[in-house]
């Protein structure tokens, strides 16, 4: 009986360090997520109210490594990830965490903090800052300034090219800034366009074509007569005057005759024609009767001379008109 006793003390003694085990797991995954939860809304106050301008990498550097930490120590423990990590279809602590690193890589905030690269920037562009507030150069700001933002442009655009475009966002975000001031508000960078070079320009493009045709023209029209002066064994004239100049000079020199002589003139003519045709009539009909005159064959021939013309043609009656 007292063995029973024992045994049973035992077992419950067991449930309870179970139970005890048990609720001391969960407590500690209450606790990590917890934590995480968090970190992560620390992390999206942050971004929030350092989005303009946007000081995202430098201002939140803090607040996203203790979200990832945080997120990490989650993933340790087996228990607390099986229970809270792809428990689900839309997986929410999964999501909001991926979410939140999304956003710190697509602004390249790890870029921030390779090299000194954001400690010279920001040194360049405190001196412009302090040039530009400067009571002495509120009259004359472009000019004395103009040192400290091209050095502060130059040091932007190399330090673009080596990162290959991928420049921290909160860089980007102050040279766009300090640009748009300069250029717009302080109005340092004017492009002015002067009416005068416009209109010389508008005048070249329009002229060029109708000046080179002419010339191709003239050119051609020498080259012409003096090529035609050379074949007919001359010296080419080249000051003489062109072909078309000449025609137009030959028409109106021409003398119009008047209209008796002219009328005279075509009855001259038409009387030559006349004479011309009676006289080819009249020639026309004496060979038709030369031609129809028949053949008269003496008969007083002997008959062989007979026998031999039937042989090479063929005999032929006359008729006695």
């Amino acid at each position: 009986m007292s063995r029973f006793w024992v045994f049973l003390g035992i077992l419950v003694t067991l449930g309870w360090q179970v139970d005890l085990l048990l609720a001391y797991k969960d407590k500690i995954c209450k606790h990590l997520i917890g934590e995480l939860g968090d970190g992560q809304s620390k992390f999206i106050y942050c971004a929030t109210t350092k989005s303009v301008p946007v000081n995202l990498c430098l201002g939140c550097e803090l607040e996203y490594h203790n979200l990832r930490g945080e997120f990490e120590a989650l993933l340790a423990n087996a228990n607390c990830s099986k229970q809270y990590l792809n428990s689900d279809r839309i997986n929410i602590v999964a999501t909001t965490q991926g979410i939140l690193t999304e956003l710190w890589q697509k602004a390249n905030c790890d870029d921030c903090f390779q090299g000194n690269n954001s400690l010279t920037y920001n040194d360049l562009s405190s001196e412009l800052d302090k040039c530009l507030t400067l009571p002495l150069h509120k009259n004359n700001v472009c000019f004395a300034c103009k040192d400290q933002y091209v050095k502060l442009n130059t040091f932007y655009l190399t330090m673009e090219k080596s990162s290959m475009g991928q420049v921290c966002f909160d860089l980007q975000d102050n040279m766009n800034r300090t640009r748009l001031n300069w250029s717009k508000t302080l109005k340092c960078c004017q492009r002015e366009v002067k009416l005068e070079s416009f209109l010389i320009a508008v005048c070249v493009v329009v002229l060029l074509p109708i000046l080179t045709f002419y010339s191709t023209v003239i050119v051609v029209t020498k080259r012409r007569e003096a090529n035609h002066g050379l074949l007919n064994e001359q010296e080419p004239e080249l000051d003489a005057p062109s072909t078309s100049a000449l025609i137009t000079a030959a028409l109106l020199s021409t003398r119009t005759a008047e209209p008796a002589v002219v009328s005279a003139r075509t009855e001259k003519l038409a009387q030559v024609f006349n004479q011309t045709g009676a006289a080819y009539q009249s020639d026309d009909s004496g060979t038709e009767e030369h031609c129809l005159k028949p053949k008269v064959v003496s008969r007083a021939a002997p008959d062989t001379e007979l026998d031999s013309s039937s042989d090479d043609e063929p005999a032929l009656m006359p008729k006695v008109l």
